[in-house]
């Protein structure tokens, strides 16, 4: 879909048209609740659920959030070539550090702790669960 209207200014045919074509595709292809929608204009920035006629109002006088430019909160699906991005080729030499970042979380208390009664039941759980992750 076409999106070089909302760069335009805001109160050109176009723009306008463009407000009415994105209202008409999110109500019928996204998923609005009863009468409303996440409102993607700057100040709202899909935070806020508005009527048709207030989100109109607000996308005429504020504008489209920058960079909202794939509607994925109003029925748009992200782009196989957007998910497909260089820097997810090497996932195959990527991993989690989950024990380097619990230890940088956690180094403080297992160094104060200094007590050799060991971890209680809880901590045991725990690091049986990080271990079954493993």
């Amino acid at each position: 879909m076409d999106k070089e209207w909302t760069k335009l200014p805001r109160f050109s045919t176009e723009y306008l048209n463009g407000v009415e074509s994105f209202l008409d595709f999110a109500y019928i292809r996204g998923r609005p609740q009863g009468n409303k929608i996440l409102c993607p204009c700057a100040k709202c920035r899909n935070r806020c659920w508005a009527r048709r006629s207030v989100v109109y109002d607000h996308l005429i006088a504020i504008g489209f959030l920058k960079g909202y430019t794939i509607w994925v909160n109003h029925g748009e699906e992200i782009p196989s070539r957007v998910l497909n991005d260089d820097d997810m080729d090497n996932q195959e030499d990527s991993r989690d550090d989950i024990d380097g970042l619990l230890y940088d979380t956690f180094r403080n208390l297992a160094n104060t702790n200094t007590s050799t009664e060991g971890p209680n039941e809880e901590a045991k759980k725990f690091y049986n669960l990080i271990n079954e992750a493993k």
